[in-house]
């Protein structure tokens, strides 16, 4: 009788380690994946997926003053010498070979009207070139912009459109405002011109608040790029 509770007993205890393991086989936890964090949601979507719907086609034109059509400048060459200009170039809407010798803003006129709300962009430039110590790269804006390399190149911004008659200087940061359009440039040698050792890119573009990136480089489309040379290489 006793042996027989004792079987009893194994068995049953048998039975309830087998329920257990039986319990715990069907019921542990599957392989879940974990979904990863979506990467600041794909960094904003793409700040906004930024899109520059800015139509302006332009270039830069060289002004030969005597009545010889504006020629579209691809690349230019002068001899570089301390405080001596290198050279003027122009901004219009269009990127034919050749324009007329017009009236500056009779001519800008023409082109800027072929375009819906012109005057919601603003023109802007980016310059850069090697010296023998540093590399220069620089968005220019607005006048104080040209400041940082004045030793190597200056730099002059002029708004012929709000100009008429007579002579005229380049615009000063203080004249600099909200409606200021800086349709040419001028590139003069500075002290130091002998230390540039690579040719001059300049870039002239179009511009709304948006088009630039967090370290202020332009990324929209409305630009067209020369480069300068020095006949001295």
């Amino acid at each position: 009788m006793f042996m027989k509770k004792i079987i009893i007993g194994v068995i049953s205890l048998i039975l309830i380690i087998g329920g257990i393991l039986v319990y715990v086989y069907f019921n542990k936890p599957k392989n879940i994946p974990v979904e990863e964090p979506k990467e600041e949601i794909k960094d904003e979507i793409e700040e906004e997926k930024y899109v520059d719907d800015n139509k302006i086609v332009l270039g830069l034109y060289k002004n030969y003053h005597n009545g010889k059509n504006r020629t579209l400048i691809k690349e230019y060459a002068s001899t570089w010498s301390y405080h001596n200009d290198i050279s003027s170039f122009e901004v219009y809407y269009t990127n034919e070979e050749e324009i007329s010798s017009k009236n500056q803003i009779a001519l800008f006129d023409e082109y800027k009207d072929n375009y819906l709300n012109p005057l919601n962009y603003k023109i802007g430039y980016y310059i850069s070139f090697d010296t023998l110590e540093k590399s220069i790269q620089k968005t220019i804006l607005s006048p104080k912009d040209t400041e940082d390399f004045f030793e190597f190149l200056e730099i002059y911004l002029y708004d012929d459109y709000h100009r008429s008659g007579g002579w005229y200087s380049h615009t000063t940061e203080e004249e600099y405002n909200s409606e200021t359009l800086l349709t040419s440039i001028k590139l003069t040698a500075g002290v130091n011109v002998q230390d540039i050792i690579s040719d001059i890119t300049l870039m002239a573009f179009t511009y709304d608040e948006d088009d630039f990136d967090e370290n202020n480089n332009y990324r929209g489309v409305s630009k067209y790029t020369i480069t300068i040379k020095n006949n001295m290489d």
